[in-house]
């Protein structure tokens, strides 16, 4: 048999239906598809002109996959730093947004993505942008697959810049030329999806009209819900009703193709609407502690998890997480809720792998394609180089235990997306790696002295 690549390691994660992990385990990719997974040995001698990746020390794992981030954030790290939601969101971040040029959020985006991919993530979902063909692009050109959202916003809001607030026949016509123009570009890679930006910024009439519109293209809902301790009493204040999640049920918005991130506040009926409606939770475990939305003190992951609920893990973005590193999100999705619980049953690292991979495939709408490592899916791998003290002693004994508890994505040395090594041994492949970083800086140094906005001294303040 032939085969393009074989990928080797001494220990190999399937997260197939019975959650094998095969010991000196290979993966044969042919055409940018799994032909084959099992024992070293074996797919050496039916593949044996194959090029080969991996070593015996590697740990080789499906691409992890990041359900919720903003690629056109990546300039502006710094810009959130210990501030208040609403300090930061009014006098940083959304103006920073509505002032970026498109060659800007390209430049942002390729840096959110070459980060991805160092750290091992081969996969995104963007909730949406003003910006989404500089983000598409950029997820083109450098290899990465996702999913991309044109942001819709149609109430207005005094304390937000003007460019945010579209008409709802503007949003929906703009959305859906974004989509026509992109879903399954990239031979396949790229998705566009509608985007409900948050509940106060949405009328009844867009979110209507948008899950009509969704429905007949096919296509998911990305959207933040509840993040903060006050959500569902703006949500009253704005649009009225009762909880945000009960007004999307009555709206008829509560289906399997809605993907919500944050959803930190939410009480027991709230779970049933979600449940009953087979919704896409994200959580953002590093955005919550870094932001102090509640989700991790008040937050209800644990028990979504034992309720069935799809639950994937998400960055949310450069400047709100201040790493993108999908290992270190999973550690703390598998640790945190241990300490506000004081339980340490809670979770933990097989529960955050989950997400980080089958869970963020089903929250995509990938569950086909992604997510796991089985013949006829797509060759998204990751190979982890567990050399290091960190993974010692035994790094393959426990390797999914070892690799949340115990590593990051820092020990990832090759990433594999559609049969395509677009990092080998370190080394990003479709883009320099010296060339962006200078590039990443001059580039925010353009924005921000454009925008009079200063970073120093741990708090971004305004000049």
């Amino acid at each position: 048999m032939t085969a393009d690549l074989l990928v080797t390691g001494g220990a190999l994660i399937t997260m197939d239906a019975e959650r094998r992990v095969i010991h000196d385990g290979a993966v044969a990719v042919r055409e940018g598809l799994i032909d084959a997974v099992g024992p070293r040995a074996e797919l050496e001698r039916d593949y044996p002109d194959a090029r080969r990746i991996g070593s015996a020390n590697a740990l080789i794992t499906p691409g992890l996959i990041d359900a919720h981030n903003h690629p056109i954030h990546y300039l502006s790290k710094g810009l959130a730093d210990d501030l208040e939601l609403s300090d930061r969101s009014y006098r940083h971040i959304w103006p920073f947004e509505a002032a970026l040029t498109d060659d800007e959020a390209y430049v942002s985006s390729l840096g959110t993505f070459a980060e991805m991919i160092r750290h091992g993530t081969t996969c995104f979902c963007d909730p949406g942008s003003y910006r989404p063909d500089a983000v598409a692009s950029a997820a083109r050109d450098i290899g990465i697959r996702g999913i991309v959202t044109r942001e819709s916003w149609d109430i207005p809001d005094p304390n937000a810049p003007v460019a945010h607030t579209e008409s709802v026949d503007e949003a929906l016509g703009r959305g859906q030329e974004f989509i026509e123009r992109w879903n399954g570009a990239a031979d396949g890679r790229l998705g566009a999806w509608f985007s409900l930006v948050r509940p106060t910024h949405v009328s009844d009439e867009l979110c209507m009209r948008t899950k009509e519109r969704a429905d007949a293209l096919d296509v998911g809902i990305h959207g933040h819900l509840v993040a903060s301790r006050t959500s569902d009493a703006d949500t009253r204040r704005v649009v009225g009703g009762g909880s945000a999640v009960a007004r999307y049920q009555q709206l008829g918005l509560l289906d399997s193709n809605l993907c919500l991130a944050h959803l930190g506040w939410i009480g027991p009926d709230d779970l049933e609407l979600l449940v009953g409606g087979d919704v896409k939770a994200v959580h953002c475990p590093s955005a919550s502690m870094l932001g102090g939305f509640g989700v991790i003190a008040h937050g209800t992951f644990p028990e979504m998890q034992e309720a069935g609920l799809t639950v994937a893990l998400g960055s949310d973005a450069g400047a709100i997480s201040r790493f993108l590193d999908l290992v270190r999100v999973m550690y703390l999705a598998a640790c945190a809720h241990k300490d506000a619980r004081i339980d340490p049953t809670v979770l933990g690292a097989h529960a955050a792998f989950e997400m980080a991979t089958v869970g963020g495939a089903r929250a995509l709408l990938w569950s086909d394609r992604i997510g796991s490592l089985e013949p006829g899916k797509a060759a998204d791998i990751v190979v982890f180089d567990t050399d290091g003290l960190d993974w010692h002693p035994n790094p393959l004994r426990n390797p999914i235990a070892n690799l949340v508890y115990s590593a990051s994505g820092s020990s990832v040395s090759t990433v594999i997306i559609d049969g395509v090594p677009v990092m080998e041994d370190r080394v990003l492949g479709r883009v320099d790696g010296e060339e962006l970083l200078g590039r990443l800086d001059r580039t925010a140094d353009q924005v921000l002295a454009r925008l009079g906005i200063s970073v120093g001294h741990g708090r971004s303040a305004n000049t």
